[in-house]
């Protein structure tokens, strides 16, 4: 395992309480979680499960959001966007598992998904600017990619959805 990689194990990360950063509730057989940065409905899910897959995920998730310094400026993003991009990544991956009925497994091929980088468009879009040498170095540097390959998946994401 690499420590430079998107996906690498690491026990020691603090446990998350997920009670603390969602409202978590049944309706009905399915569970709702939900914050500012959040909503999904679950199926096949407990309370209990969700935390322990949750943190799982954590456990495994291993963004760069170390500041970086292009063309002698520093740029980094803030803790509410660092947020908002660990639970939407996380959340949109248990959910992927359980519409689809699977069991959830965190892997490396889920972080490595092209629709990885959909994730980080929405936030770099809006705060560097559309396909900026600063947006896309910057998501590069988050998803642990070489700035080549990550340039080509946005290029054919921007594609995919511009169709």
């Amino acid at each position: 395992m690499n420590p430079n990689d998107i996906y690498f194990y690491q026990p020691s990360k603090a446990t998350v309480d997920t009670s603390q950063i969602f409202e978590v509730t049944y309706e009905g057989d399915t569970l709702r979680v939900k914050n500012e940065n959040v909503n999904c409905l679950f199926s096949n899910l407990t309370i209990d499960a969700f935390q322990i897959i949750y943190n799982d995920f954590i456990q495994h998730l291993n963004l760069n959001f170390l500041p970086i310094i292009i063309d002698k400026n520093l740029y980094e993003l803030t803790t509410d966007e660092q947020k908002y991009l660990v639970q939407t990544i996380i959340t949109s991956w248990i959910y992927y598992y359980t519409i689809n009925d699977m069991r959830i497994k965190v892997k490396r091929s889920d972080f490595a998904h092209p629709y990885m980088v959909n994730y980080l468009l929405r936030v770099l879009d809006k705060k560097f600017g559309i396909d900026t040498n600063v947006s896309l170095t910057i998501g590069a540097s988050i998803l642990r990619q070489d700035f080549k390959k990550y340039c080509k998946t946005v290029e054919g994401r921007r594609w995919y959805y511009n169709r």
